[in-house]
Parts: structure tokens; sequence; C-alpha cells
């Protein structure tokens, strides 16, 4: 009885070890992994493949250097042919001085005069030809060429005065004239030189009076 005792009492000893729960102990947190790159060490350039290379590097190119082309420098010389000369001034009669016909209703250079000095586009003409300021021939038998303009003569200049000289009295048009005319603007050092030795205002026009042979 006391060994079936004893053997008993070692199996319950033992079925109570294995059905009794086991409590697990906490496990300790880790620490989270931390991503490390390592530089790996840079291959050396392979022996060379053939004569005039090295594996992979690259060989310099040269380049044949480029001649500069040479630029054309245009420079633009001003016509100023049309400006009068200090013996053309000289041998002129202003308005007022003998110059522009023999005075009275006939006095043609004055109303062409006042007719230049009332129309803007006449400044307008002269300031874009960089004629404020100067003397300038505007016809001497023919229409001048002022400043390098495409036309002859300043077309707001020219037109002024042909529209002046065609409505005046043709006793006036046909007045002769011994020297030239000078005509001013309101400024009086722009000037405009009409006429030559012997002329008559209604050349301007092209007409050209012929004497009668009776």
């Amino acid at each position: 009885m006391l060994a079936w005792s004893c053997c008993a009492g070692v199996h319950l000893t033992v079925f109570a070890a294995l059905l009794w729960p086991h409590v697990q102990k906490p496990l300790k947190p880790q620490p989270p992994a931390i991503l490390v790159s390592v530089p790996t060490k840079p291959t050396p350039p392979g022996p060379p493949d053939e004569a005039g290379g090295r594996g992979d590097t690259l060989e310099p190119v040269m380049v044949r250097p480029v001649s500069p082309v040479p630029t054309r420098v245009t420079f633009q010389v001003q016509d100023t042919s049309d400006l009068l000369s200090e013996s053309q001034l000289a041998g002129a009669a202003s308005v007022g001085e003998g110059g522009g016909g023999g005075g009275g209703a006939c006095d043609l250079g004055r109303a062409v005069q006042q007719a230049l000095r009332r129309d803007r586009l006449v400044y307008t003409a002269v300031q874009g030809a960089n004629r404020m300021g100067k003397a300038v021939m505007m016809w001497n038998g023919d229409w001048v060429r002022v400043g390098g303009q495409d036309g002859k003569g300043l077309s707001a200049v020219r037109e002024a005065i042909m529209w002046e000289v065609a409505f005046a009295p043709e006793a006036c048009r046909n007045e002769r004239m011994r020297q030239p005319v000078l005509l001013s603007l309101a400024d009086g050092n722009t000037r405009f030189a009409i006429g030559s030795s012997d002329w008559r205002w209604s050349d301007l026009l092209g007409l050209r009076k012929v004497p009668s042979n009776r």
C-alpha cells in the first residue's frame, strides 16, 4: 500500500506539473534596425585595351579652333551736300532785304515764307531730316535731295512752296529774279535757299514762260 501510495503521488505531481499554466517572462524590446550603407571601394581602371585607350576612361578629343569670322562694319556718312556754304549764303537775299520780289502785291517771297511758318508738316519734315537750325539749298534749277531723303526736296516743304506759288498772280510768278532767295522759319536759323542767278517763281512749277517773237 505504501508503494502504491508513493507511486500515485509521483504520478499526480508529474501530472499537475504538466497541467499547471506557465507564465512567460516578457521579452526585452529590441532597438529598431538601422540601415547602414557602406561605400564600396572604386574599381581601379583596367589595363589598356588597345594602343591609345585605357579601358573605361575617356580620352580628350582635340578640337580644331574655329577662326573668327570677320564682321563687316558699315559706317553711314550723312549727306550734307544740300547745306549752304558761307559764299552761297552771302550771295542770297533774305525776304525783306530785296529778295522774293518787287514788294507790294508781288512780294511772293514773303507769302511763301509765311506759308512755311504756318505749316506744322514743314517743321516735322525738317526735324526728321535733321535740318533744324541749318541753311538748306532747296531749289537751284531743280529740287535738291535733302539729307539723303528718298525724293528730291523735303516733300512737305516742296509742296507748301509749290502750292503758294501756284495760286499767286501770274505777273508775280513770272517776275524775273537775279539772285537766290532765303526763306526762314520762325526760329530765324532754319533757312531754305531758292533760285539761282536768273530764275522765276514759275520755274518751281516746271513752267517757263516762252518769250514772244513779236
